[in-house]
């Protein structure tokens, strides 16, 4: 008899190719909870309770809960938030805000350690997701550290654009201070590199923002430092 969270369970990527004996374990030990936008689902240093598996809506990682806290990345319906954490049974590096409404399965943690260590194919997806944070990982910092403000703009841009060519109109659903966050910059310097795109075909009204060209900012993204400064 498949386990009445199974359907949810498979709404999240790490889990959706687990064998069904695998997804009835873990629904058995998950509970589903609601949460609103502007929640804390958990704190930077706090223990590692639970594995937040969004079934609906987004969370931001936060430097911390204070008000001046720095958005590091988002998370979105179908990914799993802080399994290293979990895995690991060390405190959270960072918080949890709730972006919108939404909902997640709650996996406890030390009930996820003791089926890893049971379950050869939970193992293996909890491998394969732990490997993919560490590429993450790397390619920010490899960006951090190569890339300038313009270009990790660009680059950000093009990545919101996804699969779109030519034309592109963008409406962001987070403000522009948060997108400073995410990019490493503070928000005067991402003012300052809307101004320097603009000369590139790239237009800044409110929350909206229209590309001309969206190969044109993959070459700034791509290109040297300077590329994108005025010839």
């Amino acid at each position: 008899m498949t386990h009445p969270r199974v359907p949810h369970l498979l709404k999240i990527a790490m889990f959706k190719d687990l064998p069904r004996e695998s997804l009835n374990r873990l629904a058995e030990a998950s509970g589903l909870q609601s949460f609103g936008a502007g929640t804390y689902l958990f704190e930077e240093g706090g223990e590692p309770d639970f594995v937040y598996c969004l079934v609906e809506g987004s969370v931001a990682l936060m430097s911390d809960s204070s008000p001046n806290a720095v958005p590091i990345e988002n998370f979105a319906a179908g990914e799993t938030v802080l399994l290293p954490a979990a895995v690991l049974g060390l405190p959270y590096l960072l918080s949890g805000r709730a972006i919108t409404n939404g909902k997640c399965l709650l996996i406890p943690a030390n009930k996820l350690r003791s089926l890893i260590d049971a379950d050869g194919a939970l193992a293996a997806q909890c491998a394969r997701a732990l490997s993919r944070h560490w590429r993450l990982l790397v390619g920010q910092i490899k960006e951090l550290k190569t890339h300038n403000a313009v270009q990790r703009l660009a680059r950000y841009l093009v990545t919101q654009a996804g699969a779109q060519k030519g034309r592109s109109t963008l409406t962001f659903a987070t403000s522009k201070r948060d997108i400073a966050g995410m990019l490493g910059i503070a928000p005067e310097t991402l003012s300052r590199a809307l101004k320097k795109l603009k000369p590139h075909g790239v237009e800044s009204r409110g929350e909206t923002l229209t590309i001309k060209a969206i190969e044109k900012l993959e070459l700034i993204a791509s290109g040297p430092p300077d590329i994108a400064k005025p010839h």
